[in-house]
C-alpha cells in the first residue's frame, strides 16, 4: 500500500496546469472540466496526477503506456474502480491546498479482492461542534471528544477534525457513505497522520498493512516521474 500527498498550489501556475492537464487520462480531464472554481480544478487535477503515479508504480509500467488503458467504473454506492485492473484498490481525497491518494494491489491486478479495499480522507482542521459530533460519532468517540474539548478547545478542534477524517475514510473504504455503523469496526484497520496543525489524513484498510509514513510529492517531481 502507498499513500501519496500533493500540495496543489503550484499547479495554479498556468504552464504547470496545462502540463498536468495534458498528462492525466480522459476521465480525469472530464472531472477537472466539470469543476467551476479554479481551486476545485487544481485539487481534482492533483488527485488525478497522484492516481496516475500510483497506478504506474504498482504496475511497474510507464504512465505513457497506461494512460489510454484507464477505464473508470463505479460500484453500487458510487465508489470508483479501474475496470481493467480490478485488483488495484484506490481512493482519493482533497481539501484546501492538498490532494491525497491511497492505492493497494493484490497478488494480481486483474482479480478483485475485497481485502484489498482502501479509503482515504483529508480534513482541514475546523471548529469543533459538539452538537454535530453527537449526531455522527459513536458514543465512545463523542465522550472522548467532549472531555478533550471542555479542557482545551483547540485540542478539541484537532480531535474533532481527526475523528471526522476517520469516519469519512471508513465510509469510503466500505463504499456505503460516511456515517458510523456500530459493529463493523473490527474489520477495519485505520491510521491517521497529522500535517502540522492544519490537516488530518486518515487511511482505512481491510488489511493491517497501512504504512507508517506518507509520501509528500512536489508538483514538478510528480510530473517528471509521469514523463519518464
Amino acid at each position: 500500500m502507498k499513500i501519496y500527498v500533493l500540495n496543489v498550489d503550484k499547479l495554479n501556475q498556468e504552464v504547470l496546469f496545462q502540463k498536468a492537464y495534458g498528462t492525466v487520462d480522459r476521465f480525469r480531464k472530464e472531472k477537472v472540466d466539470s469543476c467551476k472554481r479554479r481551486e476545485d480544478k487544481l485539487r481534482s487535477l492533483g488527485a488525478g496526477l497522484l492516481l496516475a503515479h500510483g497506478v504506474s508504480e504498482v504496475l511497474k509500467t510507464p504512465w505513457s503506456q497506461l494512460r489510454e488503458q484507464i477505464h473508470m467504473e463505479y460500484g453500487m454506492h458510487g465508489k470508483p474502480y479501474l475496470k481493467k485492473w480490478e485488483g488495484i484498490s484506490f481512493n482519493l481525497s482533497h481539501s484546501g491546498s492538498y490532494a491525497t491518494c491511497v492505492i493497494s494491489k493484490g497478488e494480481t491486478p486483474y482479480v478483485h479482492h475485497r481485502e484489498n479495499e482502501v479509503g482515504i480522507d483529508i480534513q482541514k482542521v475546523r471548529t469543533c461542534s459538539l452538537k454535530v459530533a453527537k449526531k455522527v460519532f459513536s458514543h465512545k468517540e463523542y465522550a472522548g471528544l467532549e472531555e478533550v474539548y471542555k479542557e482545551n478547545e483547540r485540542q478539541g478542534d484537532l480531535l474533532f477534525s481527526r475523528l471526522w477524517a476517520e469516519m469519512e475514510s471508513r465510509g469510503k473504504l466500505l463504499g456505503t457513505g460516511v456515517f458510523w455503523t456500530e459493529g463493523i469496526s473490527e474489520m477495519i484497520f485505520q491510521k491517521s497522520y497529522a500535517m502540522g496543525e492544519a490537516y488530518w489524513i486518515s487511511v482505512s484498510s481491510a488489511k493491517e498493512n497501512i504504512p507508517e509514513k506518507i509520501s509528500l510529492l512536489g508538483a514538478e517531481e510528480l510530473l517528471g516521474s509521469l514523463d519518464a
